[in-house]
This record gives C-alpha cells, structure tokens and sequence, in this order.
C-alpha cells in the first residue's frame, strides 16, 4: 500500500463516520447525564429506546472500517486527533496541522505494511 491509497482509505473511513455522525448521531448527552437529570428535576422526558438508539457503541461498522480504527486508535492521541478533525470532520490541513497529519499518516502507513 503506498500513501495515495492510505489517504483513499482514509477520506472513506471519515466519510463512513461522518455519515454516521450526522444521519443516526450521538446522544446529544449521555445516559448517565440523563439519569442524574432525572433526579434532579424529577422530570423524565425521553423513553429508554431514545437513550439506546443513539449509542455509539449501537454501530456496527464493516469489518474494513474496524481494522483501520483499530490502527488507528493504536496511534498518539496527537495524530488520532488531527486524523479525526481531517478525515471526519472535514478541516482543512494548514501548517502545524499538515505537517501532523503527515507523520501520523505515515505511522499508520508503517502499521499496515508491517
């Protein structure tokens, strides 16, 4: 695998998590918060489905994307983080950013081929 093709996998891999971010999305606020609301206003208003249904850990990605995400999360948080703000959320690499987004490319390049 060479560069060229990494980036490929990648711009898929983001597209796939974005789409997921922005179609299905996360809770806005996580089931324990939801909970500790509840006892604080004694108001509930959500059902259990709503605090399930919107769960990351409720995908179930394809088993290509679950090999580049495990690399990736082997990766410093450093160049998971630009890896993120690059491929999912779509910021353009400038500078700092691309000279980052540089080397974690290419350790994760050096992960796959090994």
């Amino acid at each position: 695998m060479n560069i060229k093709q990494l980036r490929a996998e990648l711009r898929a891999w983001g597209r796939y998590w974005a789409s997921k971010e922005e179609l299905q999305g996360y809770a806005s606020t996580s089931v324990t918060e939801r909970c500790c609301e509840v006892m604080r206003t004694g108001v509930w208003i959500s059902s259990d489905k709503h605090l399930f249904s919107h769960q990351s850990d409720s995908i179930l990605p394809p088993e290509w994307i679950n090999s580049l995400s495990s690399k990736i999360d082997k990766l410093p948080p450093n160049y998971i983080s630009v890896i993120n703000s690059v491929y999912v959320r779509g910021f353009a690499a400038k500078g700092v950013l691309l000279r980052t987004l540089s080397y974690a490319e290419i350790a994760l390049l050096g992960m796959i081929v090994e």
